[in-house]
């Protein structure tokens, strides 16, 4: 009767630990015990699938698939992709680690895919919805658009490394800013002759500032060391889309285009320097937070299922 009472006092405790089911057509290691069809996950639950794919159930309607070959670390509220490939929907602010990135899902509707490629690269899509990547220390580093995917490389020099990044330069608050259109991230521009040039598609690189930024939607500040104009005006659609405008002529434009890419082209030296130091090549699309980012081309986000996913598990009762 101890023994058992003993044993009544412990299970309600375990048992609350339960954070939903795991689902599989074939078998997975469950904590490194093996699994056929269905069993419970607990907070915390080292899931590793094998030549099929799984399907976890999480309370509060958060479901995880991860492909054939995948390990993960679940939790209530995140889970940590170790290896492979998985996806996280209907999950409001779940959170996928993935190495050093944070890979948040914010809305009930949004869909991310998240795969392991290599020792470093981490590619995210977004299948619907909205998907923010973060750096370790926090810093929104990307903003994936529904049907987007994008290579991720953390860099060693972290969130002080160079930053280069290209798109609309426009106005807000009183403030230059820039929406980088690979990463479609906002950041603060600090620099002579920014003003000149609003209104223009830009290629910019420079150096993080530790102040934030006061400009609402902005992520954080750069000050300018490279500036070059790739292309005149264009950037109305970008300036109503955030909030910004876009003041500049034509004839502002072209005076400021010359000094701009001399005062630029000082700096850009430093800036290319300091990337190479930090390990950065230099066919990076973007530098942002000290993760480096490109676009994917018929990524993730245009697969129909995840690998060895044909179709849907259902549950064994």
């Amino acid at each position: 009767m101890i023994l058992a009472a003993a044993g009544l006092a412990v299970w309600p405790a375990a048992a609350s630990n339960a954070i939903g089911m795991a689902v599989t057509d074939g078998s997975l290691l469950v904590d490194h015990s093996s699994v056929r069809g269905s069993t419970t996950v607990f907070d915390g639950s080292i899931v590793e699938t094998l030549g099929a794919s799984s399907r976890l159930q999480l309370d509060g309607g958060v479901q995880v698939r991860l492909s054939g070959d995948s390990r993960a670390k679940v939790f209530a509220h995140r889970m940590v992709l170790e290896a492979g490939y998985g996806q996280v929907e209907s999950g409001t602010n779940y959170e996928i680690e993935a190495r050093t990135l944070h890979i948040l899902v914010p809305d009930a509707h949004s869909i991310a895919r998240v795969r392991l490629n290599g020792a470093r690269k981490v590619t995210v899509a977004s299948v619907s919805g909205r998907v923010q990547v973060s750096n370790a220390a926090g810093l929104l580093v990307a903003n994936v658009e529904t049907g987007r995917s994008i290579d991720f490389e953390p860099q060693a020099a972290g969130a002080s490394a160079p930053t280069k990044v290209s798109g609309c330069l426009l106005e807000k608050s009183g403030k230059g800013i820039l929406v980088d259109q690979t990463t479609n991230v906002v950041l603060e521009l600090q620099g002579p002759g920014i003003d000149k040039e609003i209104g223009n598609r830009v290629e910019v690189t420079g150096m993080a500032v530790d102040t934030p930024s006061a400009v609402a939607g902005a992520s954080q500040v750069i000050r300018v060391a490279g500036l070059r104009v790739v292309s005149k005006g264009g950037c109305t659609a970008i300036a109503k889309r955030v909030g910004a405008s876009t003041p500049v002529t034509a004839a502002a434009g072209a005076g400021a285009a010359g000094g701009a890419g001399a005062a630029g082209a000082a700096g850009a030296g430093a800036a290319g320097a300091g990337a190479a130091a930090a390990g950065i090549s230099v066919g990076t699309i973007a530098v942002v937070g000290g993760v480096a980012a490109a676009a994917t081309i018929g990524g993730l986000a245009a697969v129909g299922s995840l690998p060895g996913q044909s179709s849907t598990p259902s549950a064994s009762r």
